[in-house]
């Protein structure tokens, strides 16, 4: 290849790149913000958040990513704190009913306290659903201990009457990384 080329298109992607805002474009949540401890909690909740799904054949009725909220954001109670963005195929607006939580550890297991749904005038930047037709909760449980939050389990099933529609199993069993912001 001809060197005028070579630097001629060398010279195009550096002005292209120099002309894109990254942060208008990016995906990841954190590059989207100026507020420091906004960005922190925001990298957080991608940290501390897993996906579950139930597949019906070829067709994904439910998807639901659940986040450890307590490594979040500060929880004032003694309380296992998660929130639960569930995706329906078929919106039903009775499906707390539904649902039934279980918090699992080394052969521990509990059922929620509590099962609670967000309305959107109380979303906050971290409690927010990736799109508007998903429901979201705050699902609580009594405290575990340290060491049982290593091998943490969050269980979603789905009953319809005396039907069961599916479990989804949330993993909270491993480590986060370090924050790599100030």
């Amino acid at each position: 290849m001809n060197l005028r080329v070579m630097w001629a298109l060398l010279l195009q992607c550096a002005v292209f790149v120099a002309c894109s805002d990254v942060r208008n474009t990016s995906m990841i949540p954190t590059t989207n913000t100026q507020d420091l401890e906004l960005s922190k909690k925001l990298e957080r909740k991608v940290q501390n958040s897993r996906k579950a799904e139930i597949v019906e054949g070829k067709s994904t009725p439910y998807v639901a990513i659940a986040t450890y909220l307590n490594d979040v954001d500060y929880i004032k109670e003694p309380r296992e704190v998660f929130l639960v963005e569930l995706y329906e195929k078929k919106p039903n607006p009775n499906i707390q009913k539904l649902l039934t939580f279980k918090l699992s550890s080394s052969g521990i297991s509990q059922d929620s306290l509590f099962i609670t749904r967000l309305k959107p005038s109380q979303y906050t930047d971290i409690l927010r659903p990736k799109n508007s037709y998903n429901a979201l909760f705050i699902v609580e449980f009594e405290s575990i201990s340290k060491k049982h939050r290593e091998t943490m389990n969050l269980q979603l099933s789905i009953k319809d009457g005396n039907k069961n529609v599916g479990v989804m199993l949330f993993d909270f069993g491993y480590a986060t990384l370090k924050s790599k912001l100030r």
